[in-house]
């Protein structure tokens, strides 16, 4: 079974294979997830690499956040509407 995830904004669909690659990045380097997740250097890159150099454990946080919790609104929406 393979989920795959379509963010909006960008056409960009996100399958498990992206995941992955997420979460290896995430345990070496949080910055560079957060690089892959957004495709391209953003104020959230910077954010992360700043988080990183002074605090290594806020950089893993926003890291997850970014990658994993940030935007799943609209599918939790969607799922909810498809039930009703």
């Amino acid at each position: 079974m393979t989920v795959v995830s379509v963010d909006t904004k960008n056409g960009y669909i996100e399958t498990d294979n992206d995941r992955l690659i997420m979460v290896i990045l995430l345990i070496f380097l949080p910055p560079l997830a957060v690089f892959f997740k957004s495709r391209g250097c953003t104020s959230y890159v910077c954010l992360n690499i700043l988080l990183y150099i002074f605090l290594i454990l806020p950089s893993y946080c926003h890291a997850v956040w970014f990658c994993f919790i940030r935007g799943r609104e609209n599918e939790v929406r969607a799922e909810l509407t498809n039930r009703i």
